[in-house]
């Protein structure tokens, strides 16, 4: 969930010499426009020059003239006046780049004012709530409900938690995958056959990691419905066939979301009959046609999950090897963003630092990321 694309990775057969330092050409792309010999043969075969020129012509644009590079193996860390960017950069033997992927640029921000005033710029509603060892330590609008998207999917694992917990249902228990279960992507489980026997922490695990949509209505109907909304706070339950069924029929969503709630499940099932094309579901959010929820549940919910391995698979934006324990789920469509982790620094203090995003347009993913990093930095220094 990048948005735009801004990696580009293409690794190829290592010669045994390199002609030229890493470091030089990473400057030099960082610098100027680049040069058709600066890369290998395959490398442009696979990325066209108009998609790497304008993505280095972003970058160049965004994090201005480069001050420091650090390269430990092929990774990286560029550095500029007002931003750092993690990188990796690999030459062949002529010294031509094989292999080039840069993160998000994270802007720098000396001090937590600064860090939420780029949080505060991503969208047209924007909440956050940073908690350290059950502390808020800045939080806007936090307990107001905003969509999330596939961040939901915390309320769905959370009621699975307490089924294991008290021994009613063992992580190694089969459900069957049936056809009323099939989604769309993200995730890979809807294209499994119907009848699959699948684990419940198989399922948790693509639900959380890959944000499996299939695996996630597997496990609404093996665990009940009503459980999960109520661990959610919603008075209405989507599925995620039935959201992407809503937003692929415009009369539908218009429906549901001007019916009372208790016509709203029928009308979702209705339109979850039949699964749209994955085009026709992918337009902007419609409002009301989503998981509103405020980061104060979100938060309450990832607490007492951020022990269960799984929930560490997929770290998403946050930098693992900054802290010593991530547990993240985040979630996006257009016009949504949402970035909710449960961290563990060095010296044992306990983190919640959720961001949510809402936007008539489009989020610009990569700075929200950058922006969410930045928040995560300062907040590590406080005292």
């Amino acid at each position: 969930m990048l948005g735009r694309a801004l990696s580009l990775c293409l690794a190829l057969a290592a010669a045994p010499a390199l002609a030229q330092t890493p470091e030089a050409v990473l400057r030099d792309l960082l610098s100027a426009p680049p040069r058709a010999v600066q890369f290998a043969p395959g490398f442009l075969d696979q990325v066209p020059r108009p998609q790497l020129d304008a993505i280095l012509d972003d970058l160049r644009d965004t994090i201005g003239p480069v001050t420091g590079i650090r390269l430990t193996g092929d990774a990286v860390l560029v550095t500029t006046a007002t931003h750092r960017m993690r990188a990796r950069i690999g030459l062949d033997g002529q010294g031509r780049v094989a292999l080039l992927f840069f993160e998000p640029p994270q802007p720098l921000a000396g001090d937590l004012e600064t860090a939420l005033d780029e949080i505060a710029a991503l969208g047209s509603e924007v909440a956050w709530l940073a908690m350290r060892d059950g502390r808020v330590l800045a939080e806007n609008r936090a307990g107001v409900p905003l969509a999330v998207a596939s961040t939901f999917k915390l309320g769905v694992l959370s009621v699975l938690a307490e089924d294991i917990a008290s021994g009613a249902r063992r992580w190694q228990d089969v459900v069957r995958l049936e056809q009323r279960h099939r989604s769309l992507p993200t995730g890979m489980m809807q294209d499994w056959p119907a009848g699959a026997p699948v684990t419940l922490h198989s399922a948790a695990a693509l639900m959380i990691a890959n944000s499996d949509n299939t695996a996630t209505d597997l496990l609404i109907d093996t665990l009940g419905r009503n459980r999960v909304a109520a661990a959610l706070g919603l008075e209405t339950m989507l599925s995620t066939r039935e959201f992407f069924a809503l937003k692929g029929d415009g009369p539908a969503a218009a429906a549901y979301s001007a019916a009372p709630a208790a016509d709203r499940s029928a009308i979702a099932a209705r339109a979850a009959q039949t699964l749209p094309d994955f085009a026709a579901a992918s337009g902007p959010h419609v409002p009301g046609v989503e998981w509103s929820l405020p980061l104060t549940r979100l938060c309450a919910l990832i607490g007492p999950l951020a022990d269960l391995p799984l929930m560490a698979i997929n770290p998403g934006p946050v930098p693992a090897a900054d802290w010593a324990q991530v547990a993240y789920k985040g979630g996006s469509e257009a016009g949504v963003l949402n970035l909710t982790a449960a961290l563990r620094d060095r010296q044992g203090r306990k983190y919640c630092v959720a961001v949510t995003v809402n936007a008539g347009g489009t989020i610009d993913t990569a700075r929200a990321i950058g922006a969410y990093r930045a928040l995560l930095d300062v907040l590590a220094g406080l005292e």
